[in-house]
Protein backbone atom coordinates (compact mmCIF):
# COMPACT_ATOMS: atom_id res chain seq x y z
CA UNK A 1 0.00 0.00 0.00
CA UNK A 2 1.25 3.50 -0.85
CA UNK A 3 2.29 5.77 2.02
CA UNK A 4 -0.59 8.30 1.54
CA UNK A 5 -3.14 5.48 1.54
CA UNK A 6 -1.56 3.99 4.66
CA UNK A 7 -1.65 7.34 6.44
CA UNK A 8 -5.28 7.81 5.43
CA UNK A 9 -6.20 4.38 6.78
CA UNK A 10 -4.36 5.02 10.07
CA UNK A 11 -6.15 8.35 10.42
CA UNK A 12 -9.52 6.68 9.77
CA UNK A 13 -8.74 3.93 12.29
CA UNK A 14 -7.76 6.52 14.92
CA UNK A 15 -10.96 8.42 14.25
CA UNK A 16 -12.97 5.20 14.63
CA UNK A 17 -11.20 4.47 17.94
CA UNK A 18 -12.15 7.90 19.30
CA UNK A 19 -15.70 7.45 18.03
CA UNK A 20 -16.19 3.88 19.31
CA UNK A 21 -13.94 3.81 22.35
CA UNK A 22 -12.41 0.61 23.73
CA UNK A 23 -14.31 -2.64 23.20
CA UNK A 24 -15.18 -5.28 25.77
CA UNK A 25 -14.09 -8.89 25.33
CA UNK A 26 -17.53 -9.62 23.83
CA UNK A 27 -18.81 -7.34 21.05
CA UNK A 28 -22.01 -7.35 18.99
CA UNK A 29 -21.58 -5.45 15.71
CA UNK A 30 -24.10 -2.61 15.50
CA UNK A 31 -25.12 -0.70 12.40
CA UNK A 32 -23.36 2.57 13.26
CA UNK A 33 -19.91 0.98 13.49
CA UNK A 34 -19.93 -0.98 10.23
CA UNK A 35 -18.29 0.80 7.30
CA UNK A 36 -18.57 -0.10 3.62
CA UNK A 37 -16.78 1.02 0.45
CA UNK A 38 -16.45 -0.37 -3.09
CA UNK A 39 -13.58 -2.71 -3.81
CA UNK A 40 -11.38 -2.23 -6.88
CA UNK A 41 -13.68 -4.57 -8.74
CA UNK A 42 -16.64 -2.53 -7.50
CA UNK A 43 -15.05 0.71 -8.74
CA UNK A 44 -14.53 -0.85 -12.18
CA UNK A 45 -18.16 -2.02 -12.11
CA UNK A 46 -19.32 1.53 -11.30
CA UNK A 47 -17.17 2.96 -14.10
CA UNK A 48 -18.67 0.44 -16.51
CA UNK A 49 -22.19 1.53 -15.50
CA UNK A 50 -21.25 5.16 -16.10
CA UNK A 51 -19.96 4.35 -19.59
CA UNK A 52 -23.13 2.35 -20.33
CA UNK A 53 -25.28 5.25 -19.14
CA UNK A 54 -23.43 7.77 -21.31
CA UNK A 55 -23.69 5.45 -24.32
CA UNK A 56 -27.42 4.97 -23.75
CA UNK A 57 -27.94 8.74 -23.49
CA UNK A 58 -25.94 9.37 -26.63
CA UNK A 59 -27.77 6.79 -28.74
CA UNK A 60 -31.16 6.96 -26.93
CA UNK A 61 -31.02 3.19 -26.47
CA UNK A 62 -33.92 2.03 -24.33
CA UNK A 63 -32.45 -1.44 -23.88
CA UNK A 64 -29.17 0.18 -22.81
CA UNK A 65 -31.02 2.21 -20.13
CA UNK A 66 -32.80 -0.93 -18.95
CA UNK A 67 -29.59 -2.96 -18.64
CA UNK A 68 -27.74 -0.09 -16.93
CA UNK A 69 -30.41 0.46 -14.29
CA UNK A 70 -30.85 -3.29 -13.81
CA UNK A 71 -27.14 -3.70 -13.06
CA UNK A 72 -27.16 -0.60 -10.85
CA UNK A 73 -30.04 -2.05 -8.85
CA UNK A 74 -28.19 -5.34 -8.55
CA UNK A 75 -25.18 -3.44 -7.18
CA UNK A 76 -27.34 -1.71 -4.54
CA UNK A 77 -28.80 -5.06 -3.47
CA UNK A 78 -25.31 -6.54 -3.16
CA UNK A 79 -24.22 -3.54 -1.06
CA UNK A 80 -27.18 -4.05 1.30
CA UNK A 81 -26.42 -7.75 1.74
CA UNK A 82 -22.68 -7.13 2.21
CA UNK A 83 -23.43 -4.71 5.06
CA UNK A 84 -25.96 -7.12 6.56
CA UNK A 85 -23.44 -9.96 6.47
CA UNK A 86 -21.69 -8.34 9.47
CA UNK A 87 -24.65 -6.68 11.16
CA UNK A 88 -25.48 -8.42 14.43
CA UNK A 89 -22.50 -10.77 14.42
CA UNK A 90 -20.99 -11.40 17.86
CA UNK A 91 -17.27 -11.60 18.59
CA UNK A 92 -15.81 -12.92 21.82
CA UNK A 93 -12.20 -13.12 22.95
CA UNK A 94 -11.23 -16.65 23.98
CA UNK A 95 -7.69 -15.75 25.08
CA UNK A 96 -4.18 -16.67 23.99
CA UNK A 97 -1.78 -19.29 25.31
CA UNK A 98 1.65 -18.13 26.43
CA UNK A 99 4.44 -18.60 23.90
CA UNK A 100 8.21 -18.19 23.77
CA UNK A 101 9.83 -15.15 22.16
CA UNK A 102 10.18 -15.69 18.44
CA UNK A 103 6.97 -17.73 18.19
CA UNK A 104 3.63 -16.37 17.06
CA UNK A 105 1.07 -15.46 19.70
CA UNK A 106 -2.30 -16.82 18.61
CA UNK A 107 -5.30 -14.88 19.87
CA UNK A 108 -8.45 -16.97 19.57
CA UNK A 109 -11.62 -15.08 18.62
CA UNK A 110 -15.04 -16.74 18.60
CA UNK A 111 -17.43 -15.56 15.88
CA UNK A 112 -21.04 -16.37 16.64
CA UNK A 113 -24.08 -16.03 14.38
CA UNK A 114 -27.30 -15.45 16.28
CA UNK A 115 -29.28 -14.66 13.13
CA UNK A 116 -31.62 -16.98 11.28
CA UNK A 117 -29.56 -16.77 8.08
CA UNK A 118 -25.98 -17.89 7.49
CA UNK A 119 -23.04 -15.51 7.25
CA UNK A 120 -20.44 -16.08 4.56
CA UNK A 121 -16.76 -15.28 4.00
CA UNK A 122 -16.01 -13.35 7.18
CA UNK A 123 -12.34 -12.87 8.00
CA UNK A 124 -10.24 -11.14 10.65
CA UNK A 125 -7.46 -8.84 9.44
CA UNK A 126 -4.49 -7.69 11.52
CA UNK A 127 -1.55 -5.70 10.12
CA UNK A 128 -1.99 -6.81 6.50
CA UNK A 129 -2.47 -10.45 7.52
CA UNK A 130 -5.92 -12.02 7.38
CA UNK A 131 -7.44 -15.29 8.49
CA UNK A 132 -9.07 -17.66 6.05
CA UNK A 133 -12.67 -16.59 5.25
CA UNK A 134 -15.13 -18.43 7.46
CA UNK A 135 -18.79 -19.29 6.96
CA UNK A 136 -21.02 -19.35 10.05
CA UNK A 137 -24.31 -21.24 10.03
CA UNK A 138 -27.36 -19.89 11.93
CA UNK A 139 -26.88 -20.35 15.67
CA UNK A 140 -23.35 -21.67 15.16
CA UNK A 141 -19.96 -20.44 16.33
CA UNK A 142 -16.51 -20.68 14.75
CA UNK A 143 -13.12 -19.98 16.31
CA UNK A 144 -10.61 -17.90 14.36
CA UNK A 145 -6.97 -17.29 15.26
CA UNK A 146 -5.08 -14.03 14.83
CA UNK A 147 -1.32 -14.70 14.76
CA UNK A 148 0.87 -11.89 16.12
CA UNK A 149 4.67 -12.19 15.76
CA UNK A 150 6.72 -11.82 18.94
CA UNK A 151 10.29 -10.71 19.34
CA UNK A 152 10.69 -9.90 23.03
CA UNK A 153 9.50 -11.36 26.29
CA UNK A 154 6.71 -9.77 28.32
CA UNK A 155 3.17 -8.86 27.41
CA UNK A 156 2.29 -8.55 23.72
CA UNK A 157 -0.97 -6.70 23.00
CA UNK A 158 -3.33 -7.73 20.25
CA UNK A 159 -4.05 -4.15 19.24
CA UNK A 160 -6.54 -3.14 16.59
CA UNK A 161 -7.93 -5.71 14.18
CA UNK A 162 -10.67 -5.62 11.57
CA UNK A 163 -13.65 -7.84 10.83
CA UNK A 164 -14.05 -7.91 7.05
CA UNK A 165 -16.40 -9.37 4.44
CA UNK A 166 -16.74 -8.96 0.67
CA UNK A 167 -19.70 -11.29 0.29
CA UNK A 168 -21.68 -11.36 -1.91
CA UNK A 169 -20.19 -10.55 -5.28
CA UNK A 170 -16.96 -8.90 -4.16
CA UNK A 171 -18.19 -5.45 -5.26
CA UNK A 172 -18.05 -3.98 -1.74
CA UNK A 173 -15.88 -4.36 1.33
CA UNK A 174 -17.70 -4.05 4.65
CA UNK A 175 -15.62 -3.90 7.79
CA UNK A 176 -15.37 -2.69 11.34
CA UNK A 177 -12.42 -2.12 13.66
CA UNK A 178 -12.24 -3.88 17.02
CA UNK A 179 -10.16 -2.52 19.91
CA UNK A 180 -10.05 -5.23 22.58
CA UNK A 181 -7.74 -4.95 25.57
CA UNK A 182 -6.19 -8.36 24.89
CA UNK A 183 -2.62 -9.45 25.51
CA UNK A 184 -0.50 -12.58 25.46
CA UNK A 185 2.34 -13.51 27.79
CA UNK A 186 5.65 -14.14 26.00
CA UNK A 187 8.30 -16.16 27.82
CA UNK A 188 12.00 -15.50 27.22
CA UNK A 189 13.52 -17.39 24.32
CA UNK A 190 15.26 -20.45 25.86
CA UNK A 191 19.03 -20.62 25.59
CA UNK A 192 20.42 -23.50 23.50
CA UNK A 193 20.65 -26.76 25.46
CA UNK A 194 24.01 -27.88 26.78
CA UNK A 195 24.66 -26.07 30.05
CA UNK A 196 23.91 -28.62 32.79
CA UNK A 197 21.53 -27.99 35.63
CA UNK A 198 23.23 -26.72 38.81
CA UNK A 199 24.05 -29.30 41.44
CA UNK A 200 21.79 -29.47 44.46
CA UNK A 201 24.54 -29.83 47.03
CA UNK A 202 24.76 -26.12 47.64
CA UNK A 203 21.04 -25.64 48.12
CA UNK A 204 20.64 -27.39 51.42
CA UNK A 205 18.53 -30.16 49.93
CA UNK A 206 21.13 -32.88 50.31
CA UNK A 207 22.72 -35.03 47.63
CA UNK A 208 19.99 -37.58 47.18
CA UNK A 209 20.80 -39.85 44.23
CA UNK A 210 18.43 -40.58 41.39
CA UNK A 211 17.29 -44.09 42.20
CA UNK A 212 13.62 -44.27 41.28
CA UNK A 213 11.44 -44.11 38.23
CA UNK A 214 9.12 -41.18 37.73
CA UNK A 215 5.38 -41.38 37.11
CA UNK A 216 3.77 -39.79 34.11
CA UNK A 217 2.32 -36.40 35.17
CA UNK A 218 0.91 -34.96 31.95
CA UNK A 219 1.82 -33.10 28.79
CA UNK A 220 2.94 -29.59 28.04
CA UNK A 221 3.67 -27.68 24.84
CA UNK A 222 7.13 -28.44 23.51
CA UNK A 223 9.70 -25.65 23.41
CA UNK A 224 12.77 -25.23 21.20
CA UNK A 225 15.59 -27.49 22.38
CA UNK A 226 13.46 -29.97 24.34
CA UNK A 227 14.83 -33.55 24.30
CA UNK A 228 13.28 -35.53 21.41
CA UNK A 229 12.93 -38.68 23.53
CA UNK A 230 10.35 -36.89 25.72
CA UNK A 231 8.09 -35.82 22.84
CA UNK A 232 4.66 -37.49 22.86
CA UNK A 233 4.64 -38.74 19.28
CA UNK A 234 1.30 -40.52 19.61
CA UNK A 235 -0.38 -37.31 20.75
CA UNK A 236 1.32 -35.49 17.88
CA UNK A 237 -0.12 -37.98 15.38
CA UNK A 238 -3.63 -37.41 16.76
CA UNK A 239 -3.65 -33.61 17.03
CA UNK A 240 -0.62 -32.24 15.13
CA UNK A 241 0.37 -30.46 18.38
CA UNK A 242 3.96 -30.99 19.52
CA UNK A 243 3.70 -31.96 23.21
CA UNK A 244 6.31 -33.04 25.75
CA UNK A 245 5.83 -35.75 28.36
CA UNK A 246 6.29 -34.69 31.98
CA UNK A 247 7.00 -36.95 34.91
CA UNK A 248 6.72 -36.57 38.66
CA UNK A 249 7.07 -38.58 41.81
CA UNK A 250 10.63 -39.79 41.28
CA UNK A 251 13.63 -39.54 43.59
CA UNK A 252 15.58 -37.00 41.60
CA UNK A 253 17.60 -34.45 43.50
CA UNK A 254 16.01 -30.98 43.83
CA UNK A 255 17.91 -28.05 42.42
CA UNK A 256 17.90 -24.29 42.84
CA UNK A 257 18.05 -22.09 39.76
CA UNK A 258 19.79 -18.94 40.93
CA UNK A 259 20.29 -15.68 39.06
CA UNK A 260 23.62 -15.12 40.84
CA UNK A 261 24.99 -18.43 39.53
CA UNK A 262 25.12 -16.89 36.03
CA UNK A 263 27.29 -13.85 36.76
CA UNK A 264 29.20 -14.39 33.50
CA UNK A 265 26.11 -13.58 31.40
CA UNK A 266 24.24 -10.40 30.53
CA UNK A 267 20.76 -9.96 32.09
CA UNK A 268 18.78 -11.12 29.04
CA UNK A 269 21.15 -14.04 28.54
CA UNK A 270 20.65 -15.00 32.19
CA UNK A 271 16.90 -15.02 31.67
CA UNK A 272 17.31 -17.20 28.59
CA UNK A 273 19.50 -19.67 30.48
CA UNK A 274 17.16 -19.78 33.48
CA UNK A 275 14.30 -20.47 31.06
CA UNK A 276 16.28 -23.36 29.57
CA UNK A 277 17.02 -24.73 33.06
CA UNK A 278 13.33 -24.52 34.04
CA UNK A 279 12.36 -26.49 30.94
CA UNK A 280 15.16 -29.04 31.48
CA UNK A 281 14.27 -29.52 35.15
CA UNK A 282 10.57 -30.00 34.32
CA UNK A 283 11.36 -32.45 31.51
CA UNK A 284 13.73 -34.33 33.85
CA UNK A 285 11.08 -34.61 36.60
CA UNK A 286 13.16 -32.52 39.01
CA UNK A 287 11.70 -30.35 41.73
CA UNK A 288 13.30 -26.93 41.49
CA UNK A 289 13.27 -23.46 42.97
CA UNK A 290 13.89 -20.19 41.19
CA UNK A 291 15.64 -17.11 42.57
CA UNK A 292 15.84 -13.86 40.64
CA UNK A 293 16.18 -10.30 41.98
CA UNK A 294 12.88 -9.32 43.51
CA UNK A 295 11.31 -12.79 43.36
CA UNK A 296 11.94 -16.20 44.87
CA UNK A 297 9.77 -19.17 43.99
CA UNK A 298 10.04 -22.13 46.40
CA UNK A 299 10.59 -25.74 45.44
CA UNK A 300 7.89 -27.17 43.26
CA UNK A 301 7.15 -29.34 40.28
CA UNK A 302 4.53 -29.83 37.61
CA UNK A 303 3.03 -27.62 34.89
CA UNK A 304 1.68 -24.97 37.27
CA UNK A 305 5.05 -24.47 38.96
CA UNK A 306 6.80 -24.34 35.59
CA UNK A 307 4.30 -21.77 34.34
CA UNK A 308 4.79 -19.61 37.46
CA UNK A 309 8.57 -19.67 37.01
CA UNK A 310 8.38 -18.83 33.31
CA UNK A 311 5.95 -16.00 34.02
CA UNK A 312 8.33 -14.54 36.61
CA UNK A 313 11.15 -14.65 34.07
CA UNK A 314 8.96 -13.14 31.33
CA UNK A 315 7.92 -10.17 33.47
CA UNK A 316 11.27 -9.53 35.12
CA UNK A 317 12.25 -5.85 34.89
CA UNK A 318 15.94 -5.60 34.11
CA UNK A 319 16.01 -1.85 34.78
CA UNK A 320 14.58 -2.36 38.26
CA UNK A 321 17.82 -3.82 39.61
Amino acid sequence: MFAPARRLENWAASWARRRQGADAHAVVLKRRRIYILPTRFGAVFALMLLVMLLGSLNYSASLGFMLTFLLAGLGLVLMHHCHGNLLGAELKLLGAHAVFAGERAEFRIALRNNAATPRYEIELAHHRHATEPADVAPGAEVSLKIAVPTERRGWVPLGRFAVVTRHPGGLFRAWTWIHMDARCLVYPRPAPPGRPLPEGAGTGFGGKPDVGDSDFAGLRAAAPGDPPQRIAWKAFARSDALLLKQFAGGDREPCELDWDALSDLEPEARLAQLTRWCLDAAADARTFALKIPGAALPLGAGPQHLGACLEALALYDVDRR
